[in-house]
Protein backbone atom coordinates (compact mmCIF):
# COMPACT_ATOMS: atom_id res chain seq x y z
CA UNK A 1 0.00 0.00 0.00
CA UNK A 2 0.90 3.58 -0.95
CA UNK A 3 1.62 4.92 2.52
CA UNK A 4 0.81 8.77 1.00
CA UNK A 5 -2.61 7.37 0.63
CA UNK A 6 -5.08 8.92 3.21
CA UNK A 7 -9.08 9.16 3.22
CA UNK A 8 -11.24 12.30 3.95
CA UNK A 9 -14.97 13.60 3.22
CA UNK A 10 -15.77 14.76 0.04
CA UNK A 11 -15.91 18.08 -0.82
CA UNK A 12 -17.83 19.79 -3.64
CA UNK A 13 -15.47 20.42 -5.40
CA UNK A 14 -14.23 16.65 -5.68
CA UNK A 15 -17.50 16.32 -7.72
CA UNK A 16 -15.99 16.80 -11.19
CA UNK A 17 -12.86 14.97 -11.04
CA UNK A 18 -14.17 11.73 -9.05
CA UNK A 19 -17.13 11.68 -11.56
CA UNK A 20 -14.41 11.76 -14.17
CA UNK A 21 -13.02 8.71 -12.99
CA UNK A 22 -15.80 6.74 -11.67
CA UNK A 23 -17.33 7.10 -15.22
CA UNK A 24 -14.69 6.34 -17.25
CA UNK A 25 -14.20 3.34 -15.17
CA UNK A 26 -17.19 2.21 -15.51
CA UNK A 27 -17.41 2.65 -19.41
CA UNK A 28 -13.66 1.01 -19.83
CA UNK A 29 -16.34 -2.23 -17.98
CA UNK A 30 -18.69 -1.61 -20.80
CA UNK A 31 -21.48 0.34 -18.99
CA UNK A 32 -22.72 3.44 -19.84
CA UNK A 33 -23.21 5.62 -16.91
CA UNK A 34 -26.69 7.01 -16.05
CA UNK A 35 -26.35 9.79 -13.68
CA UNK A 36 -29.62 10.43 -13.58
CA UNK A 37 -30.62 7.23 -12.33
CA UNK A 38 -28.84 4.50 -10.86
CA UNK A 39 -25.75 6.92 -10.99
CA UNK A 40 -27.09 9.88 -9.33
CA UNK A 41 -25.51 9.60 -6.38
CA UNK A 42 -22.39 9.84 -7.85
CA UNK A 43 -23.20 12.42 -10.09
CA UNK A 44 -23.52 14.57 -7.57
CA UNK A 45 -20.55 13.35 -5.05
CA UNK A 46 -19.71 15.77 -2.45
CA UNK A 47 -22.55 18.44 -3.08
CA UNK A 48 -25.16 19.36 -0.57
CA UNK A 49 -28.09 16.85 -0.47
CA UNK A 50 -31.47 17.14 1.03
CA UNK A 51 -30.71 13.63 2.99
CA UNK A 52 -26.96 14.07 3.97
CA UNK A 53 -24.56 11.21 2.50
CA UNK A 54 -21.65 9.88 3.78
CA UNK A 55 -18.70 10.44 0.81
CA UNK A 56 -15.29 10.18 1.42
CA UNK A 57 -12.67 10.43 -1.03
CA UNK A 58 -8.93 8.23 -1.09
CA UNK A 59 -6.28 10.71 -2.48
CA UNK A 60 -2.65 11.61 -2.11
CA UNK A 61 -0.48 14.93 -2.81
CA UNK A 62 -1.80 15.00 -6.58
CA UNK A 63 -5.23 13.31 -7.01
CA UNK A 64 -8.16 11.71 -5.66
CA UNK A 65 -7.64 8.09 -6.29
CA UNK A 66 -11.28 6.59 -4.99
CA UNK A 67 -14.49 7.34 -3.71
CA UNK A 68 -17.20 5.45 -1.56
CA UNK A 69 -20.68 6.68 -0.36
CA UNK A 70 -22.78 5.64 2.45
CA UNK A 71 -26.33 6.60 1.38
CA UNK A 72 -29.16 6.13 3.84
CA UNK A 73 -32.43 4.70 3.81
CA UNK A 74 -35.41 5.14 5.43
CA UNK A 75 -34.55 2.07 7.66
CA UNK A 76 -31.76 0.32 9.65
CA UNK A 77 -30.33 -0.22 6.46
CA UNK A 78 -27.84 1.97 4.46
CA UNK A 79 -26.64 1.47 1.04
CA UNK A 80 -22.74 1.71 -0.20
CA UNK A 81 -22.37 3.10 -3.61
CA UNK A 82 -19.82 4.93 -6.00
CA UNK A 83 -17.22 2.70 -5.26
CA UNK A 84 -14.55 3.04 -7.16
CA UNK A 85 -10.56 3.08 -7.37
CA UNK A 86 -8.44 4.03 -10.40
CA UNK A 87 -6.62 1.48 -12.12
CA UNK A 88 -3.41 2.71 -11.89
CA UNK A 89 -4.14 2.32 -7.60
CA UNK A 90 -5.80 -1.03 -7.32
CA UNK A 91 -3.89 -3.55 -5.38
CA UNK A 92 -2.92 -1.30 -2.52
CA UNK A 93 -5.09 -0.99 -0.21
CA UNK A 94 -6.69 1.57 -1.17
CA UNK A 95 -9.97 -0.19 -1.57
CA UNK A 96 -9.80 -1.66 1.59
CA UNK A 97 -9.04 1.59 3.64
CA UNK A 98 -12.58 3.22 1.66
CA UNK A 99 -14.62 -0.01 2.73
CA UNK A 100 -13.38 0.15 6.05
CA UNK A 101 -14.17 3.82 6.44
CA UNK A 102 -17.51 3.67 5.20
CA UNK A 103 -18.59 0.08 7.94
CA UNK A 104 -16.85 2.33 10.70
CA UNK A 105 -19.10 4.97 9.59
CA UNK A 106 -22.15 2.53 9.19
CA UNK A 107 -21.44 0.99 12.63
CA UNK A 108 -21.40 4.40 14.40
CA UNK A 109 -24.28 5.31 13.02
CA UNK A 110 -26.15 2.88 14.02
CA UNK A 111 -26.83 0.91 11.11
CA UNK A 112 -27.63 -2.90 11.14
CA UNK A 113 -27.02 -3.55 7.20
CA UNK A 114 -25.02 -2.44 4.63
CA UNK A 115 -26.23 -3.43 0.94
CA UNK A 116 -25.18 -2.71 -2.23
CA UNK A 117 -25.57 -3.10 -6.16
CA UNK A 118 -22.85 -4.45 -8.60
CA UNK A 119 -22.44 -5.54 -12.12
CA UNK A 120 -21.53 -9.05 -13.21
CA UNK A 121 -17.91 -7.76 -14.99
CA UNK A 122 -16.98 -5.88 -11.62
CA UNK A 123 -15.06 -9.00 -10.59
CA UNK A 124 -12.31 -7.21 -8.40
CA UNK A 125 -14.85 -5.50 -6.67
CA UNK A 126 -16.69 -8.55 -5.71
CA UNK A 127 -14.14 -10.34 -4.65
CA UNK A 128 -13.40 -7.58 -2.32
CA UNK A 129 -17.00 -7.28 -1.18
CA UNK A 130 -16.96 -11.04 -0.72
CA UNK A 131 -13.95 -10.99 1.58
CA UNK A 132 -15.74 -8.79 3.85
CA UNK A 133 -18.27 -11.30 4.52
CA UNK A 134 -21.75 -9.35 2.07
CA UNK A 135 -23.48 -12.24 0.93
CA UNK A 136 -25.10 -12.22 -2.77
CA UNK A 137 -28.50 -12.23 -1.96
CA UNK A 138 -30.92 -14.02 -4.70
CA UNK A 139 -33.41 -11.30 -5.42
CA UNK A 140 -32.21 -9.07 -8.47
CA UNK A 141 -31.88 -5.33 -7.89
CA UNK A 142 -33.97 -3.21 -9.29
CA UNK A 143 -31.64 -0.45 -10.59
CA UNK A 144 -30.64 -1.88 -13.52
CA UNK A 145 -27.66 -3.92 -11.80
CA UNK A 146 -26.73 -7.58 -12.04
CA UNK A 147 -26.67 -8.57 -7.99
CA UNK A 148 -27.26 -7.42 -4.62
CA UNK A 149 -25.23 -8.14 -1.87
CA UNK A 150 -25.94 -7.52 1.54
CA UNK A 151 -24.04 -7.20 4.67
CA UNK A 152 -24.90 -7.23 8.26
CA UNK A 153 -23.34 -5.47 10.90
CA UNK A 154 -24.98 -6.49 13.91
Amino acid sequence: MKSNIQIRKARPEDNEEVTAFAFEIMRALGIEPDPENIDHALAKFGQEKEIPFHEFVAFDEEQIVGSIILRPRPSSVAEMTGFYVRSSFRGQGVGHMLIRTLLFTAIEGGYEEVVLTTNRNMTAAISLYESYGWIRQSKKPDNGADYLYSLRLR
